[in-house]
């Protein structure tokens, strides 16, 4: 598969297409700085993720069992921001409902996790739907074939559609785009994004990655291809587009939201339903999903958990229960 010569498919509905970037004036993709961005800063961070995902790669003893989303949590906390906690379980909502059983990404400087485990990934952790800005599916191989083996179903791109479905179903109140920080919204007028970004502040954003890819004989060439066939399947089964994953990474396809714009793609962080899914061979595709996780996250602004209405619990249920001692302010 990787070792093939990369082809790029067409693009009839979800599109697959090696186009991306931002977009000129003229209709022409913009190119690069002289040097690359930054002199080459992001070109090397990329390099640096892959030679992590190289060694992880070498590791068989990583095939079965927590070590590869362990092993996954120590690189992504290497190159997160340090606002970005990394754990390990599920995510809960309000409601008490949990999803999700691989990596969690939330907001260290503003949110506990439920447990506190001072970083023991070995144990999975609960972590408020408020306080997570993105859930990875972690996979060793990703399976995208139209009849799966049956000991790998658990590993399909239509089983890890499905987990990240229901996360993104989880209750969680939006964040109106007014809202610049928390408790401090601007006055009501027009506020508009640019297309093909979310209409709140918080939207979900979850991706599957997967050290390797297995694909149907005659598609070793074109995996992209094969990627393409089960989001489309996981789509004509009732997904709606927005409970897609926002990224795909496996092996050396990469699949991100994009729309048309100037003739040329532009990619987005969040699957929107302004935005098309394009899917591309012969990437070095964790490396640029580790980007793209990156800008999702810059964009996101969480809102609260709803701790007034938690302590106010907490006090009833003490009035209930034993009765409390009113203090009067004379």
């Amino acid at each position: 598969m990787a070792g093939k010569r990369a082809k790029t498919t067409k693009r009839p509905g979800i599109a697959a297409s090696k186009r991306g970037g931002g977009g000129a004036p003229d209709g022409r993709a913009e190119a690069p700085p002289r040097g690359g961005f930054y002199g080459g800063w992001s070109e090397e961070i990329v390099e640096h993720l892959e030679d992590e995902f190289r060694k992880l790669r070498a590791l068989a003893t990583l095939e079965l069992g927590p070590e590869l989303e362990i092993a996954m949590c120590h690189a992504l906390r290497k190159f997160l921001p340090e606002r970005a906690g990394v754990c390990r379980g599920w995510v809960v909502d309000v409601t008490g409902d949990k999803q999700g059983e691989d990596i969690i990404i939330y907001d260290a400087a503003r949110f506990p996790t439920l447990r506190g485990l001072g970083g023991d990934l070995a144990i999975r952790e609960r972590v408020p739907a408020e306080a997570v800005l993105a859930y990875i599916e972690i996979k060793h191989t990703l399976y995208a074939q139209a009849k799966v083996p049956a000991k790998s179903q658990g590993q399909s791109v239509v089983k890890a559609c499905r987990q990240v479905a229901a996360v993104k179903r989880l209750t969680r109140a939006p964040v109106p785009l007014k809202m610049i920080a928390p408790r401090i919204s601007l006055e009501d007028g027009a506020i508009q994004r640019d297309r093909g970004f979310p209409a709140i502040r918080n939207p979900w954003y979850a991706a599957i990655w997967a050290l390797n890819l297995r694909v149907d004989k005659g598609l070793e060439g074109n995996p992209a291809e094969a990627v393409k066939r089960r989001v489309a399947a996981v789509r004509r089964a009732g997904t709606r587009v927005e409970h897609l994953p926002d990224v795909i990474a496996a092996g050396p396809v990469l699949m991100t939201p994009a729309i048309a714009a100037a003739g040329a793609l532009e990619p987005r962080p969040f699957t929107t339903p302004d935005t098309e899914l394009i899917f591309m061979n012969g990437m070095k595709a964790l490396g640029a999903a580790m980007e793209h996780l990156t800008w999702a996250i810059d964009d996101i602004l969480l809102g609260e958990i709803p701790w007034r209405r938690m302590l106010a619990h907490q006090l009833q249920r003490a009035e209930d229960e034993a009765g409390s001692v009113r203090l009067t302010v004379t």
